[in-house]
C-alpha cells in the first residue's frame, strides 16, 4: 500500500492533511515549511539530519524548514495528521517573543507532547468550523515551547552558493559539470561535500528544489503539465512519481483536493 494522501486542506498559510500507509516510507526529501505530525495508529522509523527514531502512536514528530527527512513505515499500517507550516508565519507568530531576525529553530523528530499531539488533532478537527483559527493560535502556542537557542549549522560558503545557483536555474539541465564549474571543483570533491553538508547528493537536491517550487505552482493553480515542462522534467508522469513520493498523491490529485478545499471554505 502507498501513501496515501486521504484528505488535504489548506487555510492561510497552513496545509492540513490525514495520511495513510502501510510497509512504504518517503524517500530522503526536503520541505520549505515546518512539518509537524501527530502519529495516530501504528509505527513510524524516522531519519533526519543522520538521526534515527521510532515514532509509536501518541508521538509527534516535528522538521525545521529543509531539514533532510525520511522514514519508513511498517507492514501493520500507519495513519497520521501532518501539518505544512509556512516558515515565515511561524516566525512572525513569534516575533513578540524572538530575538533575532532569522527563523525559529524548534526541537527535532520524534516528540512526546500531549499537549502538541492535542494541538495538531485539535486543529484537524476544527478545519470546518469558525474555530479555526483559535486553534491554529493555540498550535503556535504550543510550538512557541519548542523553539531553541541553537543555530542550525551554517552551510560552507561553496555549498550555500551551490543551493542558490540551483535556486536560480530551476528551469534549466543543470548536470555535475555544471555545478563543478561554478564551484570550480572536481565532481570527486563536489559531490563528496556537498553531501556531508546538505545529507544529499547535489543533484538529488536540485531535484527537491523543484519539487517545492513545482508545489507552490500548483498552489497557484498551474496546470501539472506546464510545471513539468518549466521546471526541465522529462516529462509530466516525471513530475507525477517523484511528487507523489514525497506528497501520497499526484499533481494533479494535490491540486484537485486544494481546489476542493478552498471551495468548500469559501461557500461557508
Amino acid at each position: 500500500m502507498p501513501v496515501t494522501l486521504e484528505h488535504l486542506t489548506r487555510i492561510a498559510h497552513i496545509e492540513c492533511s490525514k495520511v495513510t500507509a502501510q510497509n512504504t516510507g518517503y524517500p530522503k526529501h526536503a520541505h520549505e515549511e515546518y512539518v509537524i505530525s501527530a502519529n495516530l495508529r501504528g509505527h513510524e522509523r524516522i531519519w533526519f539530519d543522520g538521526r534515527q527514531q521510532q515514532v509509536s502512536p501518541g508521538q509527534v514528530t516535528l522538521y525545521n524548514p529543509m531539514t533532510i527527512q525520511a522514514s519508513e513505515f511498517t507492514a501493520e499500517g500507519v495513519q497520521f495528521i501532518s501539518l505544512h507550516l509556512d516558515a515565515q508565519t511561524l516566525h512572525s507568530a513569534l516575533s513578540e517573543t524572538a530575538s533575532t531576525h532569522a527563523l525559529p529553530i524548534l526541537h527535532e523528530g520524534a516528540l512526546s507532547d500531549t499537549a502538541l499531539f492535542g494541538a495538531i488533532t485539535g486543529l484537524y478537527q476544527c478545519l470546518d468550523t469558525l474555530d479555526v483559527e483559535e486553534a491554529l493560535l493555540s498550535l503556535v502556542s504550543e510550538l512557541a515551547r519548542l523553539t531553541t537557542s541553537a543555530a542550525k549549522p551554517a552551510e560552507p560558503a561553496r555549498v550555500g552558493q551551490l543551493i542558490r545557483f540551483m535556486q536560480a536555474n530551476l528551469n534549466e539541465p543543470l548536470e555535475l559539470e555544471d555545478l563543478c564549474a561554478e564551484a570550480n571543483v572536481s565532481k570527486f570533491h563536489l559531490v563528496r561535500s556537498f553531501k556531508a553538508a546538505a545529507q544529499l547528493p547535489p543533484m538529488q537536491y536540485f531535484q527537491q528544489l523543484r519539487l517545492i517550487e513545482a508545489r507552490k505552482r500548483l498552489r497557484h493553480g498551474e496546470p501539472p503539465a506546464r510545471v513539468a515542462a518549466e521546471l526541465g522534467f522529462f516529462d509530466q508522469a516525471h513530475l507525477s512519481n517523484a511528487f507523489r513520493k514525497v506528497m501520497g498523491a499526484s499533481p494533479l490529485g494535490y491540486s484537485s483536493m486544494l481546489a476542493g478545499g478552498e471551495a468548500g471554505k469559501n461557500s461557508r
